[in-house]
């Protein structure tokens, strides 16, 4: 079964580059280095399903095309991942059912998002407002719009976020450890998109080192780095990675 995967943005929580134009080592006339804030769209059977609403949710939505989408899984709470929520609203007006589009994640980011975004969840607010569904998922496997999806718990500092796996791909961003039992759920993959936030050790995110030792322990046929800061300029990084391993781009598409 053939999953596609849209790199929608793989930028840190700033974007790169972030505001009053600072990019650090990155070549702003490489386009690869420009990135917005982290998110992907998975394609499946019959089925779209975006993981995360950044902040820059409307301009990756028109750049990649993006006319409906069947779901919305989310990591985490953070801003970063949240705060494009409200574009969900032009979504809603393409459901031929008129049903609010349902979105996932654990408890605790539900609570989150119907208290900050309590107007969304609402009903018959009109088409100003959009109209979600929030649903609890579980660590595990998981049967979203009949799809079977992995849930994967990660560490992402004091907090933890989720990770996705369709099939044989896996989504990890936001994450400095996996607890037990999580790094089984990502063996035997064809690809793997990860974080990597940096070179140097992060108290929330993982860093190259980090992210290579899990690649060389994992053995994913390839591997996508995702949710890079701006201190980490595209050639450069590409230059550091083992054959199978690439830094994402925006806009990135691919076929597993």
């Amino acid at each position: 079964m053939t999953v596609e995967v849209t790199i929608l943005g793989c930028g840190s929580s700033g974007g790169v580059p972030l505001i009053g134009n600072i990019w650090g080592p990155c070549d702003p006339n490489d386009f690869r280095n420009t990135r917005r804030r982290v998110s992907i769209l998975v394609k499946i059977k019959n089925k779209t399903f975006l993981i995360d609403t950044s902040p820059d949710l409307r301009m990756q939505m028109l750049d990649a095309k993006v006319k409906n989408i069947d779901a919305v899984l989310y990591t985490h709470s953070h801003a970063d991942h949240v705060h494009g929520i409200d574009d969900l609203r032009a979504f809603c007006w393409q459901r031929k059912d008129n049903k609010p589009i349902p979105i996932y994640g654990d408890e605790y980011t539900m609570n989150q998002l119907k208290n900050r975004f309590n107007y969304a969840f609402q009903a018959n607010l009109g088409p100003a407002i959009p109209s979600l569904k929030a649903n609890n998922i579980e660590i595990g496997n998981n049967i979203i719009e009949d799809i079977n999806i992995q849930v994967i718990k990660q560490i992402h500092g004091k907090g933890y976020s989720l990770g996705y796996r369709f099939n044989n791909i896996a989504y990890s961003t936001d994450v400095n450890k996996f607890p037990d039992g999580s790094l089984k759920q990502l063996e035997n993959l064809d690809l793997w998109i990860v974080d990597c936030v940096r070179y140097e050790a992060h108290y929330s995110h993982s860093h190259f080192d980090q992210t290579m030792d899990w690649i060389r322990q994992l053995k994913p046929k390839r591997a996508i780095l995702t949710h890079m800061g701006h201190w980490l300029d595209y050639k450069e990084l590409k230059a550091r990675c083992p054959h199978n391993v690439e830094p994402g781009i925006d806009g990135m598409v691919i076929h597993a």
